[in-house]
């Protein structure tokens, strides 16, 4: 039978602050930033299933039975606060990171979604986790992912020449994935406020509004997505204390590139 995967996207709300009960509130201002403070966020949420295409039903799982199945665990957890609502935030911050590994366990017990190919939860347009199984083939069948992805996305603006000595502005989205363990202690893969640090001074105030066909970075190659993925990758290798993944680049024709190095 023919293998596929079928993703449900659904969205809930909820409000959450990043805090830790053993930390003055200095401590935990000055490791979650803005995030000390008690705020909201409409998630959205993508799961994802992968599986034999049914020669009959054409489906991996009944559509209906799917929506069910996430809007029964999701119920649970909408227009709640998450700290002191939910018992499973009782030890673990609730940061995207733990929400999502809290999501995955909830779908890992029900029998229809016990072989999860990925979860994605998107606390804004500009930040998501996503969680995978793990891939060490020796793991135990229940054992939660090692690792978790974070995407950080961020508005470039730069410029290139095009025809006739016009000068094109290029507005563009970058998001920017690494990869690591989730830390027990911060519910996080990265610091984000380092993150967005790092990238800002490397990258958005080195480049932004700048004419890339006169960057030496670009000198003698055409300015395209898969030259600025090049340029980008070495400036961003060791931009998070988690390790670098993928970049995405995306411009306003929709014309998206995804880079590895």
């Amino acid at each position: 039978m023919t293998q596929s995967t079928l993703t449900k996207r659904i969205e809930f709300s909820a409000s959450h602050r990043y805090f830790k009960p053993e930390w003055d509130e200095e401590r935990n201002r000055q490791v979650f930033g803005r995030c000390f403070q008690e705020h909201g966020h409409n998630y959205l949420l993508e799961v994802t299933l992968g599986g034999q295409v049914d020669s009959v039903t054409g489906m991996i799982i009944n559509l209906y039975d799917l929506k069910r199945i996430v809007t029964d665990v999701l119920e649970e957890f909408d227009h709640k606060h998450l700290n002191f609502d939910m018992p499973y935030f009782e030890r673990l911050v609730p940061t995207t990171e733990n929400l999502a590994l809290v999501l995955w366990r909830k779908f890992r017990q029900r029998p229809e979604t016990r072989d999860i190919a990925s979860i994605r939860l998107c606390e804004g347009e500009d930040l998501w986790a996503e969680l995978h199984p793990p891939t060490d083939p020796a793991s135990p069948d229940k054992a939660d992912p090692a690792e978790a992805l974070l995407t950080r996305r961020y508005a470039l603006t730069v410029k290139r020449n095009a025809e006739a000595s016009h000068v094109e502005t290029w507005p563009l989205s970058l998001d920017v994935t690494v990869r690591g363990p989730i830390d027990p202690v911060t519910g996080r893969v990265t610091d984000l406020m380092a993150l967005d640090k790092r990238v800002r001074e490397r990258v958005l105030d080195h480049l932004q509004e700048t004419n890339l066909s006169k960057h030496p970075d670009c000198a003698g190659r055409p300015v395209t997505l898969s030259t600025l993925a090049q340029v980008l990758w070495p400036r961003l290798l060791d931009v998070a204390d988690a390790r670098l993944e993928h970049l995405r680049l995306q411009d306003h024709h929709d014309l998206i590139l995804d880079y590895s190095g």
